[in-house]
Parts: structure tokens; sequence; C-alpha cells
């Protein structure tokens, strides 16, 4: 089994470059690693990177056709997010 530290430096990396939703790397994870990998896994990983600072929580406003950063307190409120590692 894989250490939650890894895991999440394994999640951090998938965000490093470009915004991800945890459907969008859960598949690709679990290819990568070997193993299941849920949509879960991914958002309690990113939600614990988006706590301590280092990754951005998004949602996306088809109004303004843009990524609009949310505090990682108001993500119960949001349907579908979006992260993306802070540089």
């Amino acid at each position: 089994m894989i250490e939650k530290a890894t895991f999440d430096d394994e999640v951090l990396e998938r965000v490093a470059d470009d915004f991800e939703a945890p459907h969008t790397i859960a598949a690709d994870l679990a290819r990568d690693l070997g193993r299941e990998v849920t949509e879960y896994d991914v958002l309690q990983a990113l939600l614990a990177l988006a706590t301590s600072g280092q990754v951005q929580v998004f949602v996306y406003e088809t109004a303004k056709q843009d990524f609009v950063p949310v505090d990682v307190s108001e993500v119960v409120s949001c349907e579908t997010l979006w992260f993306k590692a802070k540089k």
C-alpha cells in the first residue's frame, strides 16, 4: 500500500501545470500506481493539499468562461471542483 504522503505527492504532480478535477486524474493514477484509485481518494488528497496551501480550489463559471478561485471552506456548496497547484 502506498503511503499517504507519497499518494498526495502523486496527486500534486497531476495538478502542477493545469486545472484538474478528481475524475480527470483518478484513472490515470490507478494505472500508474497499479492499484484502485477512486475519485474520492483523489478528492481527499486534493482537499488536504488545498488546506495546506499547496493547491488552489476553483469552480468553472460559464458566465465568465473562466475558473474562479474559491476558499477550501466553501467546497461543500460547490458542485464540480477543479484544482491547480500554487506556484
